[in-house]
């Protein structure tokens, strides 16, 4: 099992590999730690349609809404779901 040290170091070892973490930056977006990492892992499986409950196990949340904090919302995304459904109300 990791500890809270070796998880942050697993994190941040691979997430300075592919470019998203700076620990030298000054800008707090380029500083992708353990949180980060939980925000990304929540909205990459709610977008690739794993279902909720299944997310709320591997996370191991108690609080039903605690998905909701973690999930983004792409803006493009939905702009485009809401004007494919416009038609669909008759407007």
């Amino acid at each position: 099992m990791l500890d809270g040290n070796s998880l942050y170091a697993a994190i941040t070892k691979y997430a300075k590999r592919l470019g998203y973490h700076n620990p030298k930056s000054q800008r707090l977006e380029d500083h992708f730690g353990p949180h980060c990492f939980r925000h990304w892992f929540t909205t990459w499986l709610l977008r690739n349609g794993m279902p909720r409950e299944y997310i709320k196990e591997l996370r191991g949340d108690k609080r039903k809404e605690a998905i909701d904090i973690y999930h983004h919302i792409d803006k493009q995304e939905l702009r485009k779901t809401y004007l494919a459904c416009i038609p669909k109300l008759g407007i």
